[in-house]
């Protein structure tokens, strides 16, 4: 095929990144889009474009557990899921590091154990990049916990068991989405230069991904609270509402970028804090013998509400210009 020269701009793109355009005809001839990847062979003065996938380079690791317990070797394993790595070989020496590996392959999305000789175990993470994207996974988050506080509210009327045990189900599956989503965000920041645009706005997801999965476990703790009262507590329901409010405008206002939103979050958000007394003395002081689990749901609720205005701030800041 006869090869045509053009010349194009080289445009700026944040402070340390520059963008060459391709031409639309050959991006479409070759059949990419949008968020496909391409090879460059990058020599002195030249710059050669060619389609074809980049070959990964496996990152595995072995992983010695003779000087840890069960927890700390959940934690390493962890730590190593979330630098990328794509394979795990752990030396075991006990049946509590066995269990370990089997929870850590339970709690992590895409890790699976593919070989077990008994004094090692062999941890694959099988996982597709490109099917998982960090924004679309934080706002499976964020409907998830909408929701969770949505059927606490359900569960504070009726004292329903039901609803209790699903929350803890549905806290179990935050926690995995936020490791796999903490494994995108690290990658990105690897890849990118520290001052990129797009490194910036992996750690303001990260703050977001941190507070979801907080906000989750707050629930998951009201709930056992909920169930050792052993009564349901309706009148807690307008406070319940009210948080579920800010939660719900706050994860729109990120999704959205509304930084009007966001303002009104933060707003409202001061209002309740100014109630904070008031209710404390309202539940606790009228109902002494439940004081310690009506102040834990209480504190929960107030900590929920705090988290909703920490995503609306990373909204305020991630739409300041650069």
């Amino acid at each position: 095929m006869e090869m045509k020269r053009e010349v194009r701009k080289v445009y700026s793109s944040g402070r340390s990144s520059y963008i060459v355009t391709l031409p639309k005809d050959w991006v479409e001839r070759n059949g990419l889009k949008a968020g496909d990847g391409v090879i460059m062979e990058i020599g002195d003065g030249t710059i050669v474009i060619s389609v074809g996938k980049e070959e990964k380079i496996k990152k595995d690791a072995l992983i010695d557990a003779k000087d840890l317990e069960g927890e700390p070797l959940i934690r390493r394993i962890i730590s190593f899921y979330l630098a990328g790595y794509d394979s795990l070989r752990i030396k075991v020496y006990n049946e509590e590091h066995r269990r370990a590996v089997a929870l850590a392959s339970d709690i992590l999305i895409g890790a699976e154990v593919i070989e077990d000789l008994g004094k090692e175990i062999v941890l694959e993470i099988f996982m597709d990049d490109t099917r998982y994207k960090p924004m679309d996974i934080i706002e499976k988050m964020g409907n998830i916990c909408i929701a969770m506080l949505s059927d606490f509210c359900t569960a504070l009327r009726n004292l329903d068991r039901y609803i209790c045990s699903t929350l803890h189900v549905r806290e179990e599956e935050i926690d995995r989405l936020h490791f796999l989503v903490l494994r995108q965000l690290k990658s990105v920041v690897r890849q990118c230069g520290s001052t990129d645009l797009q490194t910036t706005k992996a750690l303001e997801f990260r703050t977001v991904v941190r507070a979801f999965e907080r906000i989750a476990d707050h629930i998951a703790n009201m709930s056992d609270s909920l169930m050792k009262l052993g009564k349901p507590i309706p009148e807690l329901c307008d406070l319940v509402n009210n948080v579920h409010g800010l939660l719900k405008t706050a994860n729109v206002s990120f999704l959205r970028e509304d930084t009007e939103l966001a303002d009104f979050v933060l707003n409202e958000f001061g209002k309740l804090s100014e109630t904070e007394d008031e209710i404390y003395r309202r539940f606790i002081e009228q109902n002494v013998k439940d004081a310690l689990f009506m102040k834990s749901i209480i504190d929960s609720l107030f900590r929920i509400a705090a988290y909703s205005a920490d995503i609306a701030e990373v909204v305020i800041n991630m739409c300041v210009p650069d």
